[in-house]
């Protein structure tokens, strides 16, 4: 499934829905499932129970866990083994919208992010533009990670705008695991478990300012939090619908294309990832662990930044276009 966010006008003004994308279409998942049990369980209160298993919104669906996936299957089965008419008309509410008819939001409003520097051949473009020819030994030894700001969130479309305080803007082509199910010490070989689905993400980064964060040996930080710094988007793909070893992503800047990776690029893989970041630690729904930049997959690797009106595009197969334009007020 592709699960997307979206707002939508009705008489009691914009509100946001869970929906699941096909191709052009959006499924209402609240109505949809309403529909199902008021017809196939013939249940009074269909409505309220039907948005109590999926959610109020994208984070109360991940937190529903098997009960709430389980849910969505059903009402897809249902709604697609059911003749047209009778889908449409029914005392529920709409369950069929164009794409071109609602507004696709930010998929989710994360728990956490945790970022990683995952690419080998990333890792050496960067440290050679300060002088490094080497990496840490450590870069082989586990991965590197740090939390970055999950409140400063774009989705889809939005624009980026322009920090006050960096000249130099840089994209950075990465895609995210979901986390669906609480766990500590996740072992590698039980992580899948856990992944709930996948998205893309663009980590904007402030490339003048972020030699200012690393010169205090912290971390990155104001050179990546800032208001509309980290996108996601544009839908989450359930993990039973994607293979996250070997898939391609691409950055395009304006149409030309900047970036061209493959997922086989990260060091460690997304089990790996959860086995670390898991020691000793609770991970829970809602939480976002990023693949780490693919190889050339930043301006600072090619000597390119963006400019104002620039439009960013990252593809990833399987999950989508994540667009967005960065503006200089």
């Amino acid at each position: 499934m592709k699960l997307i966010t979206y707002e939508i006008k009705t008489a009691f003004g914009i509100t946001q829905r869970v929906g699941v994308l096909r191709d052009s279409e959006v499924i209402d998942l609240i109505h949809a499932y309403s529909l199902y049990l008021s017809k196939i369980k013939s249940s009074s209160r269909a409505y309220e129970t039907a948005k109590q298993i999926i959610g109020k919104d994208m984070l109360s669906f991940i937190q529903g866990g098997s009960f709430s996936l389980e849910a969505a299957k059903t009402a897809l089965d249902f709604i697609y083994s059911t003749p047209a008419e009778e889908v449409r008309k029914n005392d529920i509410g709409e369950i069929f919208f164009s794409l071109n008819d609602v507004t696709v939001r930010v998929p989710l409003q994360p728990v956490s992010i945790r970022d990683t520097l995952n690419s080998e051949v990333h890792f050496k473009n960067s440290l050679e533009v300060v002088g490094i020819s080497e990496l840490p030994a450590l870069f082989y030894e586990r991965p590197y990670y740090y939390r970055t700001s999950h409140t400063s969130i774009a989705g889809p479309e939005d624009v980026i705008p322009w920090p006050s305080f960096g000249e130099r803007l840089d994209f950075e082509l990465e895609f995210a695991a979901i986390i669906g199910k609480k766990g500590i010490n996740i072992s590698a070989e039980t992580a899948h478990e856990y992944i709930m689905g996948y998205t893309i993400f663009n980590d904007i980064s402030i490339r003048d300012y972020q030699r200012k964060d690393m010169s205090t040996s912290m971390g990155p930080s104001k050179c990546k939090n800032f208001s509309h710094g980290n996108i996601l988007g544009p839908c989450i793909v359930t993990s039973d619908e994607l293979d996250p070893s070997n898939i391609r992503l691409q950055a395009r800047i304006n149409g030309e294309v900047w970036s061209d990776s493959r997922s086989s690029d990260m060091h460690y893989s997304f089990a790996q990832l959860i086995e670390f970041i898991s020691k000793e630690e609770t991970l829970y729904p809602g939480e976002i662990i990023c693949s780490g930049t693919m190889a050339f997959g930043c301006g600072l690797e090619i000597n390119r930044y963006l400019k104002s009106n620039d439009i960013i595009e990252l593809e990833v197969d399987g999950i989508g276009i994540l667009r967005n334009q960065i503006i200089k007020f």
